[in-house]
């Protein structure tokens, strides 16, 4: 029997172990191997399918390391045999800013919230989890994992005093050794904190590999926040797995994670087909329950799904890729998590969109014909998500840190945008837009329509320009491309079987984040200036979408200083209040290396504050500088900031740089206070 090493008590209650027995004895042959039909698909045309029996699952990941990597995706890694180690659009509520989201009504996990009375605080030191995080190329990004950072202290609290911009702590939940928050959620009377055991750096496509996902497990800890002053731990649920992201949609958590199983003296990667052999040998005797994650909750142990509950991919067919992963997707309700369920699959994830109504997962694929996306879908319903369909498309989503801004959903059908690289120097990239539905008698999502198209042929974007800033809203898409000038793309989704490009804009610099201010105004957020060193914000009047027009821009940064926004990659850096009395306010984090008269070189993180003038008359609106907050004086010696939140509470500003947080006033933000 093969041993899998597992930092998580194996099930040990009652239910559990009576559950562990009959899949033994089904795997084994004690008895029928037939397993009962999946309740969640039906075998068809789709690219997942049920499993008709527990060998079957078995048998489809044990085929992942008894073939040589000549028939397996995982090509370039040098991987050898390892022992197993022992052990292990801000949603306003109000007068108060909340966190930037995607979808208004799905949130989502960061690592400063605010409930118009406390800011809660998790420590900065790691970047946001797995796959939206800071910009980095293939070649830049390290194979592994970087080495984790010392993440000291823990969740903070702190009440805040909005009529003079001040704050105090008033509770510290401390971390766990080894324990790293990846970000928190706030409902009602509970604080929910997503955790994991792993830190995760810049995003490359070898975080693809299996080597970055083994012994990984992440935690879910839910606390009763009625006592501000003491909070306690109600719930505590970890998950065995690598964390690929969540959302909350009302009382409902949903939590995507992949595992890898780990089993010891294994060629991960075998080269030749004596190391494919071996394996097989190895893994002869392996059960369902050595494959499965652990779910605990509160100590008591269960699996994660059974494999009734996990759908395989169709890729049997021409045994071109092979999957020694599993991705679920979790649902845990928030006012009974003992009741969670999943929904898994046997293929992995790398990037996530949710709306009210459905899941969206994707998955970069690549092989010979080139790089393409794999979509998944699951119909959100009380409990297990619901498959749905799935659907190939050309290119991939790849853009840094926001990819899921380039996947929307509307009356049920996806839009997404994908990049196809041409490997023509004339013309390196074609970007594509894709209108996605339900097929009526099979699992599959169907082409509904595309751009460009036979009729119309013009393409989104000229030669060699990279796509940038993406955003759907409603009937509309704005694309922004750019290699030497900006321009701004307005693509008509009103049928969604003919879409066209009504409008074009172009002018110097690029956007990489786009807001909707109104129906008539839009926008643009990212770099211009001299060598495009500055973060530009232009507005944009899109009340004719035929004629767009850029109204104004502002540079913010240091003067002939490099200066680089989180909120370019990381909408969670943004922050936007609208107000239906005067103008609307936002706040942009801008971090800034430039050199002094003396020559030595200095840094600074920054707020800026401005507003939206005018916003019921297009024509004449603008977006104005009113200030900024510095993130000083430093709260130590060692303090070199971190992550950038902000959060405006009337005419209160409260600045999170790293683990420290400064407070002041709109309309005088020179005179502020902290670190708190």
């Amino acid at each position: 029997m093969v041993r899998l090493r597992l930092n998580f008590p194996r099930p040990h209650n009652s239910a559990t172990a009576l559950l562990f027995a009959l899949l033994t004895l089904s795997a084994c042959g004690g008895g029928s191997t037939n397993s009962p039909p999946n309740t969640t698909t039906s075998d068809d045309a789709g690219l997942l399918r049920s499993i008709v029996s527990n060998e079957e699952f078995v048998s489809q990941f044990r085929a992942a390391y008894i073939r040589p990597t000549s028939s397996n995706k995982q090509q370039n890694s040098t991987m050898q045999p390892v022992a197993a180690e022992a052990g292990g659009a801000t949603d306003s509520n109000g007068s108060y800013s909340t966190t930037y989201t995607l979808e208004s009504d799905v949130d989502e996990f960061d690592v400063l919230k605010y409930d118009g009375d406390h800011l809660y605080i998790a420590p900065t030191l790691q970047a946001r989890c797995c796959f939206i995080a800071q910009r980095a190329t293939t070649a830049e990004a390290s194979s592994f994992a970087p080495p984790s950072p010392d993440q000291s202290g823990g969740i903070r609290i702190l009440s805040t005093k909005p009529d003079t911009a001040s704050a105090m702590e008033v509770a510290t939940i401390p971390l766990q050794e080894g324990e790293y928050v990846q970000g928190l959620y706030i409902s009602g009377p509970q604080l929910i904190s997503i955790g994991s055991t792993q830190y995760y750096g810049p995003y490359g496509r070898q975080w693809l590999g299996i080597g970055s996902w083994l012994q990984q497990n992440l935690s879910i800890k839910i606390y009763d926040t009625t006592t501000i002053t003491a909070p306690a731990l109600k719930w505590d649920i970890g998950i065995e797995g690598g964390l690929v992201d969540s959302r909350r949609i009302g009382d409902t958590l949903y939590i995507i994670s992949r595992h890898s199983p780990q089993f010891e003296n294994i060629y991960y990667y075998p080269s030749n087909q004596n190391e494919a052999d071996a394996n097989a040998q190895k893994l002869a005797a392996i059960q369902p329950q050595d494959l499965i994650p652990v779910l605990t909750i509160n100590g008591e142990s269960r699996l994660l799904f059974t494999p009734q509950n996990c759908l395989l991919s169709r890729d049997d067919q021409d045994q071109t890729y092979a999957y020694p992963v599993y991705t679920s997707v979790t649902a845990i309700p928030l006012t009974s998590p003992g009741t969670a369920e999943s929904v898994c699959f046997n293929e992995e994830s790398s990037g996530l969109y949710i709306s009210q109504e459905a899941l969206y997962l994707s998955q970069y694929r690549y092989s010979d014909k080139g790089e393409s996306t794999r979509i998944h879908k699951f119909k959100l319903t009380l409990g297990r998500p619901e498959y749905r369909g799935s659907a190939d498309i050309a290119g991939q989503l790849w853009g840094p840190g926001q990819s899921d801004f380039r996947m929307s959903e509307r009356n049920g059908l996806l839009r997404i945008v994908t990049t196809v690289f041409t490997h023509d120097n004339e013309d390196l990239r074609d970007h594509q837009l894709s209108i996605l539905g339900e097929a009526s008698q099979s699992k599959t999502l169907e082409l509904v329509a595309s751009l460009p198209n036979a009729r119309r042929p013009q393409e989104i974007g000229k030669a060699n320009e990279a796509l940038y800033g993406v955003r759907f809203i409603d009937e509309r898409a704005y694309f922004v491309t750019f290699e030497q000038i900006d321009p701004l793309y307005i693509i008509d989704l009103s049928d969604p079987a003919d879409p066209y490009i009504a409008g074009k804009l172009e002018i110097p610099g690029v956007s990489d984040f786009l807001h909707p201010v109104s129906n008539d105004l839009l926008l643009g957020l990212g770099r211009g200036g001299p060598q495009q060193q500055s973060i530009k914000l232009s507005l944009f009047n899109i009340a004719d979408i035929t004629q767009p027009q850029e109204l104004n821009s502002v540079l913010l940064g240091v003067d002939g200083g490099w200066n680089y926004s989180e909120a370019q990659y990381n909408r969670h850096a943004f922050t936007y209040l609208p107000s239906n009395t005067g103008p609307d306010r936002l706040a942009v984090p801008v971090h800034s290396n430039y050199q002094n008269p003396d020559n030595s070189y200095s840094s600074e993180n920054r707020l800026y504050l401005l507003e939206i003038n005018a916003k019921s008359m297009p024509s004449t609106a603008s977006v104005d500088i009113v200030g900024s907050i510095i993130a000083s004086p430093a709260p130590n010696a060692t303090w070199y900031g971190g992550q950038n939140r902000s959060v405006l509470d009337g005419n209160a500003v409260y600045f999170l740089s790293g683990d420290a947080m400064w407070g002041g006033i709109w309309g005088d933000p020179t005179t502020q206070s902290g670190p708190y």
